[in-house]
């Protein structure tokens, strides 16, 4: 038996002569936040739409639960949550009846579905909204309605097509929270995505698509597993430090840009570099405030494959 929630086998699809996606292979293994990472138009969502079975490969395999889809596609969706990229269509239901409405198409009893909808509904943060028509909803709110929707039933896995697309700041800070704490609780979580940072902080498996195909997968911590060798350095005398740096012959290059310091380590010399820059800002009475690599690994990884500081 497969070790993976979600398996696919060069998944293709065409749009008459358009390659959408291109011989795919995922391999998203059981209680992972595996994010699908690339650029808008990169086939994410047409990945995502033939994993629930509402798009045909053109050829391919794909198993979910070991089991085949679309061919066992009422099975899986038994176990499945998904939150689609487009808002929720049912716009004359308030949110009460629309989560009811598709507790009962899950299986649940009249009484149970009404429970389930309570419960969700305090739980995206909408529950003070209950009796207005999905129609009165800002975006941001039929987003969390949606993320309701697809967790009714407790489902195993879920997957996520631009879950915070339309959350404010706070809304995007409070969902990776949940997501985070759901795969704590076992589930299994497949997020698609083109905002790095958002990645970086729920995910621990990934896979990066472009034009279709897969640049890469695995971990996280083994993708990006090579030493940054630039930083962003803010000292209370930057001044000081850089003039130190200046003087190091395993700083290859160092100079103040908007109040930072940036500062390119030859990365054979790592070692020296962590040990003698914090000494000297101690022994000098210099607080370190900052003190990061200048790209996020992550983003590193896209500007290699990709060519671009982030996805776009």
């Amino acid at each position: 038996m497969s070790t993976y929630i979600i398996e696919t086998r060069d998944l293709t699809k065409f749009f008459g002569k358009r390659n959408i996606v291109y011989h795919l292979n995922l391999k998203v293994p059981k209680g992972v936040v595996y994010g699908f990472l690339g650029p808008n138009g990169a086939g994410k969502t047409t990945t995502i739409k033939m994993l629930t079975g509402a798009l045909r490969p053109t050829y391919g395999e794909i198993r979910i639960f070991g089991m085949e889809m679309p061919q066992k596609r009422v099975e899986i969706m038994k176990s499945l949550g998904y939150m689609p990229e487009a808002p929720i269509a049912y716009e004359d239901m308030t949110i009460f009846e629309f989560l009811t409405y598709m507790g009962r198409l899950s299986g649940l009893e009249k009484d149970e579905a009404r429970e389930s909808a309570k419960e969700l509904m305090r739980y995206v943060g909408v529950g003070r909204l209950a009796l207005n028509k999905i129609k009165e909803l800002s975006s941001g709110q039929k987003q969390r309605v949606t993320f309701a929707a697809a967790l009714i039933g407790n489902p195993e896995l879920l997957i996520l097509d631009e879950p915070t697309a339309n959350l404010d700041p706070l809304g995007r800070i409070e969902f990776t929270g949940k997501i985070v704490s759901l795969a704590k609780e076992g589930k299994t979580i497949f997020v698609s995505s083109h905002i790095v940072s958002e990645v970086e902080k729920m995910c621990n498996y990934v896979g990066l698509i472009n034009q279709g195909r897969l640049i890469a997968q695995g971990r996280i911590s083994e993708l990006t597993g090579v030493e940054e060798s630039e930083y962003d350095v803010l000292t209370s005398d930057n001044a000081r430090a850089l003039e130190f740096l200046r003087e190091k012959p395993y700083v290859r290059e160092s100079w103040e840009e908007e109040g930072t310091l940036r500062v390119r380590v030859d990365p054979r010399f790592l070692d020296e570099f962590f040990l003698q820059f914090p000494r000297y800002l101690s022994s000098q009475g210099i607080r370190l405030k900052l003190f990061k690599p200048h790209t996020s690994p992550l983003e590193r990884i896209l500007m290699e494959k990709f060519n671009v500081g982030e996805a776009e």
